[in-house]
């Protein structure tokens, strides 16, 4: 009896340890090595990176897309049109994409070396930016573009896993990349089009939901009209971190 005493003090004991390092370890964390308290785009330390994660002076130099901007695919327009040309010639298979920025200047160079340098932690503050576009948004489910290669960083999925945990909605994998394709970069509006053909296929069996489709850069929007085109059953909204912008 006495054992048993000893033993349910020792747990106690070892229980109140265990909750005062981790209140030590949330405090040093949190407070003195915070994460990611600093601007994404220049690294300065910013006051409140969970309300904006950029300082005021990259927000002065950041390149936001104008109003005068397509209703569908977020392509600004030079005139009174409310849907682009692009957009009323070939309609999206998405309802919506929701992209704060033109892919240029400070943005660019943070997305480039998210992408390439492996700064993985950028993805946190651009979900945060992308949430606020988002909040209102009616969404069952949050997906992404995926790559061809498994074993490599895909940067559009560890987004989705980030607005997931913003917006609390699931972030499922829908889509399976069946061949690889030429750098889309490379290519003019069609060719990307004719690129992209076939290369995705749906992996689950989804009807009736309103899905948030998930990636970092849009231009011509082939890849995501080509995964939304596989969502025929359901309606899809897509976000990115940028769009880059194309003339008819």
């Amino acid at each position: 009896m006495k054992n048993n005493k000893i033993l349910t003090k020792n747990k106690e004991k070892s229980s109140k340890n265990r909750n005062f390092l981790n209140k030590i370890s949330i405090f040093i964390n949190k407070y003195i090595f915070p994460d990611n308290f600093k601007c994404i785009f220049c690294g300065n330390d910013i006051a409140n990176f969970y309300e904006t994660p950029y300082c005021k002076n990259c927000e002065k130099t950041l390149p936001f897309i104008s109003e005068n901007r397509c209703l569908i695919c977020s392509n600004e327009i030079n005139n009174e049109a409310t849907i682009c040309d692009f957009c009323q010639r070939d309609f999206p298979h998405f309802k919506k994409l929701y992209t704060p920025f033109r892919y240029e200047g400070i943005v660019k160079k943070s997305i480039l070396s998210y992408k390439y340098d492996n700064k993985r932690y950028l993805a946190k503050g651009y979900a945060i930016i992308l949430s606020k576009l988002l909040f209102e948004l009616d969404i069952d489910l949050i997906t992404y573009i995926p790559n061809y290669n498994k074993g490599k960083f895909n940067h559009s999925k560890l987004l989705a896993e980030e607005l997931s945990n913003l917006l609390k909605i699931p972030c499922i994998e829908l889509f399976e990349k069946v061949r690889d394709i030429k750098e889309q970069k490379t290519l003019n509006f069609q060719e990307r089009r004719e690129n992209i053909k076939d290369a995705f296929c749906l992996t689950k069996n989804i009807k009736n939901k309103k899905i948030l489709l998930v990636d970092d850069i849009a231009t011509t929007c082939s890849t995501l009209d080509a995964c939304a085109e596989k969502l025929k059953d359901c309606i899809v909204y897509a976000v990115t971190i940028a769009r880059n912008m194309i003339k008819a």
